[in-house]
């Protein structure tokens, strides 16, 4: 694993304890196991409160800006299916997945240092952003 990689995760880890790192075909994968979702959120047609969610980057990462990330198929927003989804391939994670577009708004800019400028832990925050928006 990159250097840069490891000091993310480990910050990553410090703001959403339980995250999984896998590496397949030269691009790094991310499993976060508890992510929180706003009110509205089902799976299937159970209320949830969080969410496992898999994301992964290209090996160009950090100068290369992250786009998309994962919820479990069959997630839903008030029983309609979310836009701008289509269906994962695969995943080191196993289990079928939904793709959601999305990318950072503005400026995507790391820093030389892992804490600051554009990170992993500004990626996945970022990801409240689209959930927010529901279907």
């Amino acid at each position: 694993m990159r250097l840069r990689i490891e000091q993310e995760l480990v910050l990553l880890r410090r703001h959403h304890g339980d995250v999984e790192h896998a590496e397949l075909n030269g691009e790094d994968w991310f499993r976060v196991a508890a992510y929180p979702l706003p009110a509205g959120w089902r799976l299937g047609e159970a209320a949830i409160e969080t969410t496992p969610v898999i994301f992964k980057l290209a090996a160009t990462y950090p100068t290369a800006q992250p786009y998309g990330f994962c919820l479990p198929t069959g997630v839903n927003f008030k029983g309609a299916a979310p836009n701008n989804c289509a269906a994962l391939p695969a995943s080191p994670f196993g289990g079928s997945w939904l793709l959601f577009s999305w990318q950072p708004d503005g400026n995507w800019a790391p820093t030389e240092q892992a804490e600051g400028g554009s990170n992993l832990l500004s990626w996945v925050r970022s990801f409240a952003h689209r959930l927010k928006e529901g279907i």
